[in-house]
């Protein structure tokens, strides 16, 4: 499921980027984009939980260290992207 959430932030931010070029509305984008990465992050903290739940340390071990690390920078660049578009148009005017 997070992978198809990650999906919809790709494209959201895509379609971001394209309005804001072309000098469309582009807030919802970034809004959805946003919203998207929330749910991302609690469908990989809902995964871990029912690891958690079940007793699979093995695979809490195995994975969350590398997906902490993935999930920061993935909503870092997320957020410096879909904002980067707001921050240049209240720049212009």
């Amino acid at each position: 499921m997070w992978i198809i959430l990650g999906l919809f932030v790709v494209v959201f931010t895509m379609i971001n980027i394209y309005c804001y070029y072309f000098k469309k509305d582009f807030h919802i984008f970034m809004i959805l984009a946003l919203f998207f990465t929330a749910l991302t992050l609690c469908t990989q903290y809902q995964m871990i939980a029912s690891w958690s739940l079940a007793g699979d340390w093995s695979a809490i071990e195995d994975v969350v260290p590398t997906m902490a690390m993935i999930l920061w920078i993935f909503v870092i660049v997320s957020f410096i992207i879909n904002v980067m578009p707001l921050l240049l148009s209240y720049r212009k005017k």
